[in-house]
C-alpha cells in the first residue's frame, strides 16, 4: 500500500471523516446539521493547512 501524502491524504482525510459524518448522523449519534457543520469545518482546516504548506514552499524557493 502507498504511502499517502500531500493533498492526497489531504482528500483521503476528508473522504474518511465525510463517511464517519454519514454514518454517526445515519445512526443517530450526531445530528445531521452538526455532522454537515463539523464536516465543513474539518474542509476549511484542511484547506488552510494546505495554503501554509503552499506558502511555505514558495518562500523556500525564492
Amino acid at each position: 500500500m502507498p504511502m499517502f501524502t500531500g493533498w492526497r491524504l489531504s482528500v483521503l482525510g476528508i473522504i474518511v471523516v465525510g463517511a464517519t459524518a454519514v454514518l454517526a448522523s445515519s445512526f443517530n449519534l450526531i445530528a445531521g446539521q452538526k455532522a454537515v457543520i463539523m464536516f465543513i469545518l474539518f474542509v476549511f482546516f484542511i484547506g488552510a493547512l494546505e495554503s501554509m504548506e503552499l506558502i511555505k514552499r514558495r518562500r523556500k524557493r525564492k
